[in-house]
């Protein structure tokens, strides 16, 4: 953890194994705590309940709220996050206001939507700024930039993420080893198929299998990246029985091999 004079107080970038446990915060009155997961999966402890972080969700922790986390001792892989608590600027909280899962907290599902890699984008680049000397407001402009795209993405047509949309998403993220049937899934959230397709389009413009796709192939890349996996081994976590199938998906997705991106990280 680091702690930089100005808005910033305190950021990081890190990977934490499984069954690290973290102490409680509690963010003051005029401070928040954003972070992003990059991989693995984190439980958040909330004084009310808790909830659980998968790749590509952005954790927002309000002033005045209050959590800790955790990641299970039986996870898969480590958990890996950017995160900063910092001051916002008085003009930024109409940012801040999103639904609320719990008191001072919102927990946005990332994957698949629209403007997820430019909001990690722009949260790696904060925490690259922040690390040089006087970086600290070029940090802050960053952070700003993915409030913006976070704002947009939640806001736009004065829509929010349909629930049980998120209801799927988060069920696809859970067995991505192992994918529902359309069938199953639009069941598991009270939908007929069509309905679900319908909902799934209007909300993210893809329909639920291309969605998965991506998550699938979006999670292998990470799994390259931060592990040292076997491609074969990646490809079977990520749901793709056959190697040569998903080398040639994941070629088409990020145009190189699996091999190639995990020599380039």
């Amino acid at each position: 953890m680091n702690e930089p004079d100005g808005p910033i107080l305190a950021y990081g970038y890190a990977t934490f194994s499984p069954g690290t446990v973290s102490p409680k915060f509690r963010a003051e009155q005029s401070v928040c705590n954003i972070g992003y997961t990059l991989s693995g999966r984190a439980r958040e402890l909330l004084p009310t309940g808790e909830t659980v972080e998968e790749p590509h969700d952005l954790m927002l922790l309000k002033p005045g709220g209050e959590h800790g986390w955790s990641v299970p001792r039986d996870a898969a892989e480590p958990w890996k996050v950017v995160w900063f608590i910092f001051v916002p600027k008085t003009d930024w909280l109409p940012l801040l206001d999103f639904p609320e899962e719990f008191p001072h907290f919102s927990r946005l599902p990332l994957a698949g939507r629209n403007h997820d890699a430019k909001i990690r984008r722009a949260l790696l680049q904060a925490y690259r700024f922040v690390c040089m000397p006087g970086g600290a407001p070029l940090a802050m402009n960053a952070i700003e930039r993915a409030l913006l795209w976070l704002h947009a993405e939640f806001s736009d047509s004065g829509r929010r993420l349909d629930q049980r949309v998120q209801a799927a998403m988060e069920t696809m993220l859970r067995r991505l080893a192992d994918p529902p049937s359309l069938p199953e899934l639009a069941k598991r959230c009270g939908l007929s198929v069509s309905r679900l397709g319908e909902l799934f389009l209007d909300a993210t413009g893809q329909t639920p299998r291309n969605w998965l796709e991506q998550a699938r192939l979006k999670h292998a890349q990470d799994l390259l990246v931060t592990t040292g996996l076997p491609i074969k081994l990646v490809a079977a976590a990520c749901g793709y029985r056959d190697q040569r199938h998903f080398a040639t998906r994941f070629r088409r997705h990020f145009g190189i091999t699996p091999g190639h991106c995990r020599r380039q990280s």
